[in-house]
């Protein structure tokens, strides 16, 4: 048993080694084979944007170290006091400034009321007054479950969400015979859910967030409600697509389900109080435009009023997702990095881009899609739209906001999100239902927002 530890250790150190030369190589060689029309400081950034790609995709370190690392080497490659971008000593602060930007903060907001819902037993407690009212047929059961979890993704940690509800669905489709195929189509109802239901909010997934902190950077910004008049549509449409394929994929052999859930006790008074500075920020996120609060000013509210009032203390608050946080740092001070060093100029210059402005933005939808299958969508935004926003033939807006949507329609594979892990760790999915069902809705939720970006968003922000 030694010796096979051992083996497998030393395995997995060549598999390392191997990919971050792999990386290294890559960036090498881009920084060393861009032409000479491509500036000094845009090489270098160059350089950090295929090694950040690479090690994201590979995940050779963990993706907030890598995040970490971007900062790093943006600051001492482009901001040394007199060097390629003569900067003075203070240069380098505005990569560490972008950690404390609105969107994080925004973000980190989120991430408080979530901890606290969840510590108190409250988002148990909305999943169960939100089933009731779905009764025992099996296709509503199902559009009870998938819309649960999406309202409760648009607020909180989709991965919360979907470990949750895959916990509350465990009864049910062991009460079902082992060969009836609505037990597939309720289980990927949750993950399926979990990824639509994201895109819901600002702070429903880190892609959103990515593309709002890119955008304020060119100052533009796009506030609470305009985002959810935008995205709580098109989650509803992708809701109910998702929910007659999964049903017509794998009908059930009976006309009816009965569906148990473990009952929530009645809310006592710090719940109650959980719950009503929950309701409150909420209140203040959809009336922005009324009370001109930020919304990242907002989300830091809630945050304190929960740690005064004693609500959350210091080991909730170290469980809060802070790597996700990290992550997000690294996206926003690589667009940052592209912008001050010419990079972005540059792309913009090339004669590909000439003429084929909305033919590039089709290509950038599908390549978020599809890099998202394989890696963490939060990565893929990250690396995408500081480039799309630049492109010609469209509006930055759209553009940055359509491609982090897609980066969010990876429904494919177990690894493509951690709510489509979850669900096949249940062991009732195959990855061959899971890879049917989830190409086949990942092309239509891409056709469905292709189709909004011609017709429907330039109604919605203006253009």
């Amino acid at each position: 048993m030694t010796d096979l530890y051992h083996r497998v250790s030393e395995l997995l150190r060549t598999k390392t080694a191997l990919k971050t030369a792999i990386a290294l190589i890559s960036a090498v060689a881009v920084y060393f084979f861009l032409p000479e029309s491509c500036p000094e400081a845009a090489r270098r950034v160059a350089f950090i944007f295929v090694f950040a790609a690479m090690f994201w995709a590979l995940e050779i370190i963990p993706l907030y170290a890598t995040s970490m690392l971007v900062v790093l080497m943006s600051i001492f490659m482009l901001t040394r006091p007199g060097g390629i971008l003569d900067m003075d000593r203070t240069g380098y602060q505005q990569f560490l400034v972008p950690f404390a930007s609105p969107v994080i903060i925004l973000f980190f907001g989120g991430f408080v009321l979530a901890t606290a819902l969840h510590k108190y037993g409250i988002d148990r407690l909305i999943a169960q007054r939100l089933m009731r009212v779905f009764g025992k047929r099996p296709f509503w059961v199902m559009v009870g479950l998938m819309g649960t979890t999406a309202f409760l993704s648009m607020w909180m940690s989709n991965t919360a969400t979907a470990a949750m509800m895959i916990v509350m669905v465990r009864p049910l489709y062991e009460q079902l015979d082992k060969d009836d195929p609505f037990r597939v189509s309720l289980v990927l109802s949750i993950p399926f859910g979990a990824n639509i239901g994201g895109i819901g909010t600002p702070v429903g997934t880190p892609p959103n967030a990515i593309a709002l902190g890119i955008l304020a950077q060119h100052d533009v910004h796009i506030n609470f409600v305009k985002w959810m008049m935008m995205a709580v549509p098109l989650a509803i449409i992708l809701l109910a697509v998702t929910a007659a394929v999964l049903f017509y994929m794998f009908r059930p052999k009976h006309h009816e389900v009965h569906l148990e859930i473990a009952q929530v006790a009645h809310m006592g008074y710090r719940a109650k109080l959980v719950m009503a500075i929950g309701v409150f920020t909420v209140l203040l996120w959809l009336t922005s435009e009324f009370h001109k609060i930020p919304e990242a000013l907002v989300g830091l509210l809630a945050a304190g009023m929960y740690a005064a009032s004693g609500l959350l203390n210091k080991d909730d608050f170290k469980n809060i997702d802070w790597d996700v946080l990290i992550l997000m740092w690294g996206g926003l001070a690589l667009g940052l990095a592209m912008g001050i060093s010419g990079l972005s100029d540059w792309i913009v210059s090339l004669p590909i881009f000439d003429r084929t402005g909305f033919l590039l933005f089709v290509i950038a939808c599908v390549l978020a899609v599809f890099m998202s299958t394989v890696m963490s969508n939060t990565a893929t935004a990250t690396l995408l739209i500081p480039i799309v926003i630049i492109l010609p033939g469209g509006d930055p807006v759209m553009l940055a906001i359509t491609v982090a949507l897609s980066c969010s329609f990876a429904m494919a594979l177990p690894v493509s999100t951690p709510p489509n892990a979850i669900a096949f760790a249940s062991n009732i999915i195959r990855s061959q239902d899971m890879f049917r069902a989830g190409t086949l809705i990942s092309i239509v939720s891409l056709i469905v927002l292709l189709m909004g970006y011609n017709y429907i968003l330039p109604l919605i922000f203006g253009f």
